[in-house]
């Protein structure tokens, strides 16, 4: 039995010997109640539905489950005892800002970037290692930083330069195919959490235009490329080909001394996009509770409704509101009575699960359990 065990154990037989009703090791005695407006938005939908949500979780759950979920790694047995013996009422919002500003926290979603990013050295991708460490290196510092995220997406989008020495540039080389299409394909998918192979094809082609000048340059040092913008392109393209369309179908002037990238750059990531915000607040609340308000994360459409709507447009309007500052969306959901539910549901019907009113029992990341 390992610490964290033996703690959650020690704390029921504690409870047992008082003359408060028995509770289970996972779950508190206090009555639920709402942190914040997201958690209103999820209470009215139990309420109108007719769902029992879980009780809120202990506090011997909670330590484990906020220290995995944000550093990824569990707390050492001083560290949980001292967040245990803590009679402080807030002490479960201190501890989640102590995770966020740790180093771990950059090491760790890192981790979960790099995946959405393929940073990946070997096949299918082939950025190579000196373009892999460059790479992780900058999103590290940039999650470290707390980086705004439109400045972020911005940067990745428009970088040009040596894939050694300008690492952004690396989120064109990290793709299977480097044909426009494709190129447009990655974009939606990362920064819009849409299948762009799903939509009408003169829409994806209209979109490919504004990534048709991209090229890509060998040097003398092996595996170098340089990633570049090159207008003259442009004059290459055939007669017939599309006019540059952004993904809501309204049409992109691109002047010739423009990189179009920056032109969808700047559409992308404007407050009433109704795709940028969107995706992110949807794939953070999918990492920390298992599942997308939107579900797959990454499909995105119109007949894939949210099961809250209200609650992500309010997550929406907050990442806008706070200047894209992800942590500030973090802080939203980990200190939400629905993130701190108990993963015992107390109601089995599909629109409890979708809801979100209990915690969903899921595996760990490979990386975590090898730590």
């Amino acid at each position: 039995m390992n610490a964290i065990s033996i703690l959650i154990l020690t704390a029921a037989l504690a409870g047992a010997a008082t003359d408060k009703p028995p509770a289970l090791p996972f779950e508190s005695r206090a009555a639920l109640a709402s942190h914040g407006k997201i958690d209103d938005l999820a209470f009215e939908q139990w309420k109108r539905l007719g769902i029992q949500p879980a009780n809120p979780c202990s506090d011997e759950v909670f330590v484990r489950r906020v220290y995995l979920d944000v550093i990824g790694t569990l707390p050492t047995p001083e560290e949980a005892s001292q967040f245990l013996s803590d009679q402080a009422p807030d002490k479960r919002g201190a501890l989640i800002d102590r995770l966020l500003a740790r180093s771990e926290f950059a090491d760790y979603w890192a981790m979960k970037w790099s995946d959405l990013l393929r940073v990946k050295s070997e096949f299918p991708i082939n950025l190579w290692p000196n373009a892999v460490q460059a790479y992780h290196r900058w999103i590290r510092t940039c999650i470290r930083d707390n980086v705004p995220y439109d400045r972020f997406a911005r940067e990745l989008l428009t970088a040009s330069g040596s894939n050694f020495r300008t690492p952004p540039v690396n989120f064109y080389r990290a793709v299977q195919s480097r044909d426009p299409q494709s190129i447009a394909r990655t974009v939606a998918l990362t920064f819009m959490g849409v299948r762009a192979e799903k939509w009408p094809k003169g829409r994806l082609e209209g979109m490919a235009i504004l990534f048709s000048q991209i090229v890509y340059k060998a040097t003398g040092e092996w595996k170098e490329e340089i990633v570049l913008w090159d207008p003259a392109r442009a004059a290459s393209r055939p007669p017939r080909s599309p006019a540059p369309t952004f993904p809501d179908g309204k049409p992109a002037h691109v002047p010739p001394d423009r990189d179009p990238r920056a032109i969808f750059a700047d559409w992308l990531i404007t407050p009433n996009n109704p795709w940028f915000a969107r995706n992110i607040v949807n794939r953070i609340w999918s990492w920390l509770l298992g599942r997308g308000i939107i579900h797959e994360p990454d499909d995105i459409r119109p007949d894939n409704p949210p099961s809250n709507p209200e609650l992500l447009a309010d997550l929406e309007r907050e990442l806008v509101a706070r200047r894209y500052d992800l942590k500030h969306v973090y802080r939203l959901i980990l200190n939400s009575a629905i993130y701190q539910l108990s993963s015992i549901p107390r109601s089995r019907r599909p629109e409890a699960i979708a809801g979100f009113a209990s915690y969903p029992l899921r595996r760990l990341d490979a990386e975590v359990v090898i730590d």
